[in-house]
């Protein structure tokens, strides 16, 4: 078993407990199940970055603050 399994068997035992669980116990069980679905999230998140992105960084990084406002101060 890969460790998101792991992670997604335990949000489902959660999930059950949760179901009969009351007062403390229950709130304690939801805390648990958050931190174990964010980190499923984390996990599961695409480690590819849309070209579009890419592109968007590499334009941000190529271009100065306030770089059109220099040009058009310059005279002829």
């Amino acid at each position: 078993m890969t460790r998101v399994e792991d992670l997604r068997a335990d949000y489902e035992v959660l999930r059950r407990l949760l179901e009969t669980a009351e007062g403390s116990a229950a709130a304690a069980i939801a805390r648990e199940r958050r931190i174990i679905g964010q980190l499923l999230e984390q996990l599961e998140r695409p480690t590819e970055v849309p070209l579009v992105d890419q592109l968007a960084s590499r334009r941000k990084s190529k271009t100065k603050p306030g770089g059109a406002a220099d040009r058009r101060r310059k005279s002829g």
